[in-house]
């Protein structure tokens, strides 16, 4: 090969922060010039191929590496080597840091064997089917196997990641074409567009339209609502009938069997805890997607990361179920199937995506429930959920339980309302099609489409709309840069408030309740909080800014940055919903050129109505106020995770 022979000598991996894993490869020769690597890079790299395939099967989707992202060492600059003969890590990568930057701006740039070759590049680009075929080449080469270009590539196996990827591949394509038009359209392609036509059948069509009318306002907000309500009449039909009906009261000393679907995330660890710490509680069936380390193991770190009691996971009321919501039952033996649906009393159905935890919090903390945590999503590829949430709903009508059905909570999200709705509040009542096709993919899934359905098939059930969240409950100065007000609630109480109304009232359920904090604090009393408990943890303290000056940072920093657009959304990861902040920006502004701002809702969120909610939960009613001993219990929190490390 090239006149030599080599073998590896050694090999350096390197990635992290970023969203490609790359590799350093030293080579040591056994015959000819070395000199020589860059010259017959092609070879190398198909003599290397196989082991990188070999690889990439095992690892993890972030974890494979791209063969452009192997960087061979130069023979003028040999790695370190201590005394020992071992590598020290940092000192090579310091070594080869200008070289493993100039790899990943090129990566950036590249698209590699694969252009639109069929026909030329900008024929191919007037060519659906040709667009079509080349990302499912694509996503194949990202994903590592085949993908049906006719479905959601979010249920494929696609993430925030990988649709980054792909994003990259379509801009480095539009670049490599020497079109003039489609370069100028590559600036502007936006993962908006990959996760608002999430099958590349949809995706192609689209592409082609905005390159041939890139000024044609698309109206995206008539789609939407037609999507919702083909949604709702897709799952509105062939309802099963009911076998028992529910008691006129319920005895006092009724024993529950509870069904809790997502207990390893954040409140649904918390369910889990108080669901059973209950005595009136008898059996817990925790329902949870196969996880390859075992449910119980998931569990209990989950319980050790919250501080939750870990010895409740031994009481012999719980029932792990390994679950598979999409089937038409759950995935569960027969036996276990009419074990439920003879004895359950209460079904919660968490469906949380990360956007309810406290943006200050969003990158620590992770969940893991039912549902996709991705909230950039378009409705369709949340069909995989609705579809689950049905199959509950099925499960609960055919109940033959003594008690009668189940009641059935299922949490959903303020996100149904949308933002910058400066000063309004949302009552405790259902949200209109129309007025959710401008929210957000995961808040167009709420509105009607299985919840009013049940109720109108007989069943009680009801909606716990989830405000923004925060991990532990249990005066700080004011500043007139900060207006508004924060509603956050305590895991701990929003999930008392769940149970609180699916177990301790005879009356029937109310239809819909916001598990919102009922008593607001400034904004600017909670963020003088963060900067005076922060300022311990840092070497300098963290001034106070407006909204739109912090946006402003950040948009600037993320526009200097000099690596990949991957690694500027992964440190930026804001940027990735710029278009939300941008309304929240303008609510802010709004709101403080305005009066009453000590009455709303920082940055355009609207304000839940807790009337209902506080009639069902004394845990609710009563939850003091968030302050400062608040904010020292997250930034401890925090300091466990490693984030001031």
């Amino acid at each position: 090969m090239g006149g030599f022979r080599f073998y590896l000598d050694c090999a350096i991996m390197f990635g992290q922060a970023r969203n490609q894993t790359g590799v350093l490869i030293e080579l040591k020769e056994i015959s000819g010039p070395l000199s020589e690597i860059e010259k017959n890079r092609r070879e190398l790299l198909g003599v290397l191929r196989p082991y990188i395939q070999r690889a990439n099967q095992t690892s993890a989707t972030h974890s494979r590496l791209d063969e452009r992202a192997v960087v061979f060492v130069d023979r003028s600059r040999p790695l370190p080597r201590t005394p020992k003969g071992t590598i020290p890590r940092s000192a090579v990568l310091k070594l080869y840091a200008s070289d493993i930057e100039d790899m990943y701006e090129a990566l950036e740039q590249e698209v590699d064997a694969d252009p639109l070759t069929e026909v030329q590049p900008s024929e191919a680009w007037t060519r659906p089917e040709i667009i079509s075929g080349w990302i499912a080449r694509r996503i194949k080469d990202i994903l590592g196997w085949d993908i049906d270009t006719t479905v959601d590539l979010f249920q494929q196996g696609m993430d925030s990641l990988t649709a980054t990827m792909l994003l990259r591949d379509l801009k480095a394509a539009l670049h490599a074409s020497e079109d003039p038009k489609l370069q100028t359209y590559a600036r502007t392609l936006n993962l908006t567009v990959v996760f608002d036509n999430p099958t590349a059948q949809q995706l192609a069509p689209i592409l082609v339209r905005c390159l041939a009318s890139p000024n044609v306002p698309n109206n995206q907000a008539t789609i939407v609502l037609e999507n919702i309500r083909a949604m709702i009449e897709k799952y509105d039909s062939n309802w099963p009938q009911f076998r028992a009906s529910y008691p006129m009261h319920r005895p006092d000393m009724h024993r529950e069997h509870v069904v809790v679907t997502g207990t390893t995330g954040a409140l649904g660890s918390h369910l889990l805890a108080q669901l059973l710490a209950n005595g009136r509680v008898e059996r817990v069936w925790a329902l949870n997607r196969k996880s390859s380390g075992g449910i119980s193991s998931k569990q209990a770190a989950s319980f050790e990361d919250k501080m939750l009691d870990v010895q409740l996971l031994a009481s012999e009321k719980l029932v792990f179920v390994d679950a598979v919501l999409n089937d038409a039952k759950l995935g569960l033996s027969d036996e276990l199937y009419d074990e439920i649906r003879t004895t359950a009393t209460v079904i919660i159905h968490v469906e949380l995506p990360t956007e309810h935890l406290s943006s200050l919090r969003t990158d620590m903390y992770k969940i893991q429930n039912a549902w996709q945590v991705n909230f950039n999503l378009a409705l369709q590829s949340f069909e995989p959920n609705i579809r689950g949430t049905r199959n509950l709903l099925d499960l609960a009508l055919s109940s033959t339980a003594p008690s009668g059905p189940p009641r059935f909570a299922f949490t959903s999200s303020i996100s149904v309302a949308g933002t910058s709705r400066l000063g309004e509040q949302l009552e405790e009542v259902s949200v209109r099609p129309e007025d959710a096709a401008s929210t957000m993919g995961y808040g167009q899934t709420t509105p009607g489409v299985a919840h009013e359905s049940a109720r109108r098939a007989g069943l009680q059930t009801c909606v716990i709309r989830l405000g923004q969240l925060t991990e532990i409950s249990s005066a700080a100065r004011g500043t007139r840069r900060l207006v508004g007000t924060v509603s956050w609630l305590p895991l701990d109480v929003a999930a008392s408030a769940i149970i609180d109304t699916c177990t301790t009232h005879d009356d029937e359920l109310p239809g819909i309740i916001h598990a919102s904090h009922p008593r607001s604090v400034p904004w600017a009393d909670i963020m003088s909080a963060f900067s005076d408990v922060l300022a311990t943890h840092t070497d300098a303290p963290l001034p106070v800014v407006e909204f739109g000056e912090w946006s402003k940072k950040v948009t600037e920093c993320a526009l200097s940055f000099q690596g990949s657009d991957i690694d500027r959304y992964k440190r930026f990861p804001s940027t990735k919903i710029q278009g939300v902040v941008d309304g929240m920006v303008h609510a802010d502004q709004l709101l403080r050129s305005g009066d009453g701002s000590e009455v709303v809702e920082s940055a355009g969120t609207v304000r839940l109505v807790t009337t209902v909610a506080e009639q069902m939960s004394e845990g609710l009613r009563s939850t003091p106020k968030l302050g400062r001993e608040h904010v020292e219990k997250w930034v401890e929190y925090w300091t466990t995770k490693g984030l001031f490390a």
